[in-house]
């Protein structure tokens, strides 16, 4: 079936590939726990949603090279 690790770096690259701005966007209102802000008022930058965007490719290409050398 493929090695699982490989699997796991896959799915969670295919993440930050198709939905960045969700993810950015709730990495954001992790990271507001304790401040005044309402989780509903935070929005990630621009640079940040790009940023999860490209992650998400290099992890997913990573994950690929995993499963076929495993």
């Amino acid at each position: 079936m493929g090695n699982p690790i490989g699997i796991i770096i896959v799915l969670f690259g295919l993440i930050g590939t198709i939905w960045p701005y969700k993810l950015a966007r709730f990495n954001e209102q992790m990271d507001s726990i304790g401040s005044r802000r309402r989780f509903s008022d935070v929005e990630p930058a621009g640079w940040n949603v790009a940023l999860t965007r490209v992650v998400g490719v290099v992890m997913v290409i990573i994950g690929v090279m995993v499963l076929v050398g495993g």
